[in-house]
Formats: structure tokens, C-alpha cells, sequence
């Protein structure tokens, strides 16, 4: 429900994204964060409801926090649009992936889920110009070891979460050949998902026989590539690792 905001506080400071963690540099630092603060909720007393403004040269970022999981509000602003929770001039990002603003680099926009699935992190990239969603993934961990981006153009290595529609403990080469046809990892690089599948089926004994046909979840070193409109993803040399699924 949307509340007409009586009172307000706005603190403005010259820091890098919250968010953000210390190996996350790759990320374009803001101009600045203006922070406004927003009423109490009565019913979520020890919520803390703000707005966070990111400014960048040709853009803002606004995410409206109530508290609750996940930004009740993403959305892209003018580069001069005032920090307020409802603006006739923003381009609001209605995205079931989008939980929080991740970061910026050059005019790509990262937004994260609110909670992770199947042990990352997925992700979701857009255009700050246009608004357009560009491409999502879901990151091993919350850092990329690498972000470089151009006009237009963006490369990312980071250790990619992959869950495959079959279970290469169960289906043997057929899922090998399957898994390798969407991801480019050859046979060898495949990992053993025996350890994994056994650890859970000694967990629950009696689902053994669904469990053994879980779909299998693949993490591997990635470079994804992004240039006009098309997106890449080219496996790069390193450990792969095998899960079964949350």
C-alpha cells in the first residue's frame, strides 16, 4: 500500500554501493547515495523503510526498501530527478529476478535476486538508456572475478551456477552430452556428481530413487560476453563442481 510521506530525512554521502562488497571494484562507483528516510511501519516496528538514490553522470538508481525481502521498488531516473518514492518520470524494473540493485558498470544496470536458488546467485542485467533487460545468470558467490564494459558492450568471468534439466548421476553420458551442448564444457570438464548424490540420498534413505534423478546443478568457470543484442558464454579453464538442487 502506498503511504504519503509526511516526514522525511535525506542524507546524502559520497560512498560506493552499499551493497556492494570490498572485491566488488569492477563496479563503477556513484557520484553519490542520497538516502531518505520513510515512516515507521506500525506492523514491522524494526523495519528500517528507506529510499536509496545512486547517482551516476547520466542516471539514477532508486530502490524503495521497506524492509520486507526483497525492493519493494527498482527503478532508472534522469540524472536531475529528485530522491522520491513515487516519480511520474522513472522507468520502474518490474522483474521477478531483480531483488536489489547489485551495481553499475558504464550503462549496464545489475540487479540481484533477493534470496539465492540452488547455490547462487541469479542476476539480471539492463540498458540504463533504454530500460531494456539485457541477459540474466546466476553467480557462484556475490562477486565476478572480472566485469569490462564498453559502449555497448560487456564481459563478465565469474563462476556460473548452472542447473540442468537432467541428472548426470542418473543418466550418465546422455545428460553428459546434453549439459555439454548448452554450457561448451567438454566431457573432461564435467564434474562427478557421484559424492553429491550419494551425501543426499545417505540424508533422506527413503527418496533414494527421486533423488537419483534430481536434475544436476553444474558450477564452472565462465566468460559471458555481451554486444549487440547477442549474449555468449564461453567456459574458461578452472574446477567444476557438482550439486544437487535446494
Amino acid at each position: 500500500m502506498k503511504r504519503t510521506v509526511r516526514a522525511s530525512v535525506v542524507v546524502a554521502a559520497f560512498i560506493s554501493f552499499a551493497g556492494a562488497s570490498d572485491n566488488a571494484r569492477a563496479f563503477d562507483k556513484p557520484i553519490k547515495v542520497d538516502v531518505v528516510a520513510l515512516p515507521k511501519d506500525e506492523l514491522n516496528p524494526d523495519a528500517k523503510p528507506k529510499i536509496t538514490c545512486s547517482h551516476y553522470p547520466a542516471f539514477v538508481v532508486k530502490e524503495v526498501d521497506l524492509g520486507e525481502v526483497g525492493a519493494e521498488k527498482l527503478a532508472l531516473l534522469a540524472a536531475d530527478a529528485p530522491c522520491e518514492r513515487t516519480s511520474e518520470r522513472e522507468r520502474v524494473i518490474a522483474d521477478d529476478t531483480a531483488g536489489y540493485l547489485m551495481g553499475v558498470s558504464a550503462g549496464f544496470v545489475f540487479f540481484r535476486a533477493a534470496d539465492g536458488w540452488n547455490g547462487g546467485l541469479p542476476f539480471v542485467v539492463y540498458d540504463a538508456a533504454t530500460g531494456e533487460r539485457l541477459l540474466d545468470d546466476s553467480l557462484d558467490g556475490d562477486d565476478f572475478a572480472a566485469i569490462r564494459s564498453g559502449k555497448g558492450e560487456l564481459t563478465l568471468d565469474f563462476g556460473r551456477v548452472y542447473t540442468a534439466s537432467c541428472s548426470l548421476y542418473h543418466e550418465g553420458a546422455d545428460c553428459a552430452k546434453a549439459i555439454a551442448a548448452e554450457t561448451g564444457l567438454a566431457p573432461k570438464q564435467l564434474p562427478d556428481c557421484a559424492a553429491a548424490y550419494k551425501a543426499e540420498i545417505k540424508r533422506s534413505p527413503d527418496h533414494a530413487s527421486e533423488i537419483e534423478k534430481l536434475p544436476s546443478v553444474v558450477v564452472y568457470p565462465v566468460e559471458l560476453a555481451y554486444a549487440a543484442g547477442d549474449t555468449t558464454r564461453q567456459p574458461m579453464d578452472g574446477p567444476t563442481t557438482c550439486r544437487t538442487p535446494d
